[in-house]
């Protein structure tokens, strides 16, 4: 109550403030010291006054040098500085939530003046250090939970808006709406995780998505310099491990990985594409081989079932993703080493447990025999269609069908390849006529099509290219000497080739195994190889 008596106090000082700012006040010391004292008497400040007196600070500093790259740097610095001696009696997740603001600054100093690079780095360096520092070793505090499944403690409040515009008043227009702001002052995540922030957010969510800001701004700092690409992929693959590791929070864990689902990471302004794809499978080889066992052995209390079993289906859905990449490539070193992450991660095993613990689906279901990714969705999916929700929003069960759909492709035409000297009653060679009234035979490629326009478009983007670089179909057809080709599904009845294909699950994506198999079998291993 002691907090809520000073918010109209609050917010009279925001109006003033952005009244005397926009009529050229460069001398904020007076509001300065009355909420210096205000911090002084409160045991406990909450994130809005602390925001306020170190906003009121950086700009009476900020205004009071000589405008140069250098002292950016360093009024940033002493920010950064400013919010951790404000906040020593705050706990944990208030202490890396009040870090959104030098994130913001870094952002921009890198974006404004790339020369600022080398310089940013050392501060960057240091604030990932701070914030491993408070997750610990058990990251406790930031993965505490009530009913709900968040993070216990006050949301943000109202006031949170306005000092949004407080610290992007001097980069924003004056009639921008908050959407604008926001995108301005958490730049370096996604515009659907951007949408979680706002009034009534859970400071542990935006501690989380400040973590994941500090994350991709330290990984961006190493491209631009004279390096190998061998040895930058190195330095990049080292830096992600240590900072998976340090970064022991649930929310950073769960907002990274619904990144890594989206179309491309929110760093291409800074990367380049081709940058940003390569950024992109080191972060996939990362995560998938991650150790999240600190989830699900926390000291004195446990994560929310529903929230473990969001982070676990995306990890899985990203795991999948990742064995695809590598067999397209032919990389069959990451292919088992990724499968053999998947067999040891406690995380598959967290969704079996939480699907035989809903209400009447130990009675409905058998636990799966899961030797993969696709097996384990494929089982998730059957599960969802009997009534219970396994996917926690509408682009998840998307991706879900969309991995099922190209398993199917892949595996009916590597079979196909495989047993050629056995299937020449079963593959047409058509001449081109008979390839323009046959679309029949594409039917599994346009059904995977149609599944991949459908993600695109639930995600905002669309692709104007093949992306998987290993099919490109009636795009090409009409070139000049080419001959049509067109494959019919070929449906297996020979016995060896049924057995061959088990392991990939029945039907249902369901089988009597209790456990998670190791699957690289040698029946795996020859077929990885195919």
């Amino acid at each position: 109550m002691q907090i809520d008596q000073f918010q109209p106090m609050l917010r009279e000082s925001i109006d003033r403030f952005l009244s005397e700012y926009r009529h050229g006040a460069t001398d904020f010391s007076k509001f300065s010291l009355i909420f210096s004292r205000l911090l002084q008497n409160l045991p406990d400040p909450s994130l809005d006054y602390v925001w306020f007196y170190s906003a009121l600070t950086f700009y009476t500093t900020k205004f009071a040098s000589v405008p140069s790259s250098s002292k950016q740097v360093l009024a940033t610095k002493v920010l950064f500085q400013l919010l951790v001696s404000s906040s020593s009696s705050c706990n944990l997740v208030k202490k890396v939530a009040l870090l959104a603001p030098v994130l913001y600054e870094l952002y921009h100093l890198v974006v404004e003046n790339n020369d600022l690079k080398r310089e940013v780095e050392g501060l960057i360096d240091g604030i990932v250090s701070y914030i491993s520092i408070c997750c610990g070793p058990f990251g406790a505090e930031f993965d505490q939970a009530d009913d709900d499944g968040m993070v216990v403690g006050l949301n943000l409040t109202p006031s949170f808006v306005d000092l949004v515009h407080v610290w992007v008043v001097d980069r924003i227009g004056k009639n921008c709406d908050f959407g604008d702001e926001l995108s301005m002052f958490v730049p370096v995540v996604s515009s659907r995780v951007r949408d979680g922030v706002g009034v009534g957010c859970k400071i542990g969510y935006l501690a989380g998505v400040v973590m994941c800001e500090a994350f991709f701004l330290r990984l961006c700092s190493k491209f631009g310099f004279d390096m190998l690409r061998e040895e930058l992929g190195k330095e990049l693959h080292d830096c992600t491990i240590q900072m998976l590791s340090g970064f022991r929070s649930y929310y950073f864990h769960d907002i990274l990985l619904r990144m890594l689902l989206e179309p491309v990471l929110p760093v291409t302004s800074q990367l380049g594409s081709e940058d940003e794809v390569f950024l992109q499978e080191i972060l996939h080889d990362a995560v998938v081989t991650a150790d999240y066992s600190f989830l699900t052995h926390q000291r004195g209390f446990h994560l929310p079932c529903n929230s473990l079993k969001n982070l676990a289906v995306r990890w899985v859905l990203i795991a999948d993703n990742a064995i695809r990449s590598a067999r397209e490539l032919g990389d069959q070193a990451k292919v088992i080493s990724y499968v053999n992450a998947f067999s040891k991660s406690c995380l598959p095993a967290v969704l079996i447990k939480w699907v035989t613990n809903q209400t009447g689906m130990g009675e409905r279901t058998s636990r799966p025999n899961v030797s993969s990714p696709v097996s384990l969705i494929k089982w998730l999916l059957t599960v969802e269609d009997q009534g219970v929700r396994v996917f926690d929003c509408e682009i998840a069960k998307i991706y879900a069908k969309a991995v099922i759909c190209k398993s199917r492709v892949e595996y009916d035409l590597r079979a196909i390849m495989s047993n050629d000297n056995n299937l020449n009653g079963n593959i047409s060679f058509c001449n081109d006529d008979e390839g323009r009234g046959g679309d029949k035979g594409d039917g599994d490629l346009e059904m995977v099509d149609s599944v991949d326009n459908e993600f695109m478009a639930a995600t905002g983007l669309m692709k104007s290219t093949v992306t998987d670089g290993t099919r490109k179909r009636k795009e090409g057809s009409n070139i000049e000497g080419e001959i049509p080709v067109k494959f019919v599904k070929y449906h297996f009845h020979d016995k060896s080739v049924s057995e061959k294909f088990s392991t990939l699950g029945n039907d249902d994506g369901l089988s009597s195994g209790s456990e998670v198999d190791n699957p690289v079998s040698d029946e795996d291993m020859e077929d990885m190889k195919q």
